[in-house]
């Protein structure tokens, strides 16, 4: 099948952003949301993206509605922002009395698996797949396509040649808690977590260290004030207790204090660190109080950096023994995810032994000091 007429449910972020895409590609786009003025809001920002590209002849190719009929026509309807079970449950109830027979549904599917969504929806099983765009939705290529045992092969392929044709590369993910890029996420900032509650340095030293060793745009530290410690907290609990509550993905004490103390990150000014206009511009002044070692020792930069990637290259080789997925699509999703140079399994290969464990002394227990 060819998808041609696109529906999005949810003017958010990643609903305008998907939106936009997909008009600039030529597609015809109808934008739903059940609150008026977030809707008015994103097709603003959308025709005001188009008219400072000269293309503002694309907005006939867009409706914004608040009526799920008018889904009726739609190829694929796409949900573009995870709501509770309860509202998701209601949402797709209406939506699938207007459904075509044909009509291809992606549900938002970051973390939580696609078959426990299908479960509490009653969507047709044959024809419902889950989409995960990953952040920010305009520049980041990657999308996750998520599948279950029952969907047919034929819509899989269908969103696939989609996505290929706005330009985003498409990674086919057999359905499992956080996918591959949010499952791998969760080592990648916990180990940093560990790093800093080990007092082996600061916010800006860790993800300085990083960067530097990774060749990467974000530190571990940056990735969670940008994602907002409040989803990022989320998603550590659900994965870890999906997976049975491994020691590995424990979620973080002192994460779990900053987001009870209503400091998300970037979204809320401060997290890890301070900002303003979307800039750092100082660090956190609490993390002192909740870190009892921080800053405390001084470690190099290549000891910092093995021990944030040695925790995601032992993760990424559980995970694809789980799902069996490919060295090359859990690479392709992490480069193009966190905007890697390369995947970490390369990254193991290129620093060799200097990524091996090593033995913690008595002398690297803070506590014993």
């Amino acid at each position: 099948m060819e998808i041609q007429a696109i529906g999005i449910m949810g003017a958010d972020t990643t609903g305008a952003g998907a939106a936009e895409i997909f008009l600039k590609h030529g597609f015809q786009v109808r934008l739903y949301d059940d609150f008026k003025d977030s809707l008015n809001v994103a097709l603003a920002k959308i025709s005001w993206s188009l008219k400072k590209e000269g293309k503002e002849a694309l907005l006939s190719n867009i409706e914004g509605i608040q009526d799920m009929a008018k889904f009726k026509g739609a190829d694929i309807v796409i949900e573009a922002a995870a709501k509770s079970p309860e509202e998701r449950r209601v949402y797709f109830s209406k939506l699938k009395e207007h459904l075509e027979p044909g009509c291809v549904v992606a549900a938002h599917c970051a973390v939580q698996p696609l078959k426990d969504i299908v479960g509490y929806t009653d969507l047709p099983k044959e024809r419902t797949l889950g989409l995960h765009f990953i952040d920010p939705v305009r520049s980041n290529a990657l999308v996750e396509i998520v599948r279950t045992d029952t969907v047919a092969d034929e819509y899989i392929e269908a969103a696939a040649s989609l996505l290929r044709k706005i330009g985003k590369t498409p990674i086919i993910v057999k359905d499992n808690p956080g996918q591959i890029v949010e499952r791998l996420t969760r080592p990648f900032i916990l180990a940093a977590l560990r790093l800093l509650d080990a007092g082996k340095g600061c916010p800006h030293e860790i993800d300085a260290a990083f960067k530097e060793m990774a060749d990467a745009p974000m530190g571990p530290f940056e990735a969670a004030d940008f994602a907002g410690l409040d989803a990022d907290y989320n998603a550590s609990e659900f994965i870890y207790s999906a997976l049975g509550k491994p020691e590995r993905l424990a979620p973080s004490a002192t994460q779990l204090r900053l987001v009870q103390y209503g400091q998300l990150g970037r979204k809320a000014t401060i997290g890890f660190y301070i900002y303003e206009d979307g800039r750092i511009v100082g660090e956190n002044p609490i993390l002192p109080n909740l870190v009892k070692y921080l800053g405390l020792k001084k470690v190099a930069k290549e000891e910092i950096f093995s021990e944030i990637m040695r925790p995601v290259v032992e993760e990424a080789k559980v995970l694809a023994a789980e799902i069996m997925a490919s060295e090359y699509d859990v690479e392709t999703a992490m480069k193009l995810a966190m905007g890697w140079p390369k995947g970490p399994f390369a990254y193991l290969r290129d620093a060799g032994a200097s990524m091996e464990k090593k033995t913690v002394s008595e002398f690297d227990k803070l506590d014993t000091f």
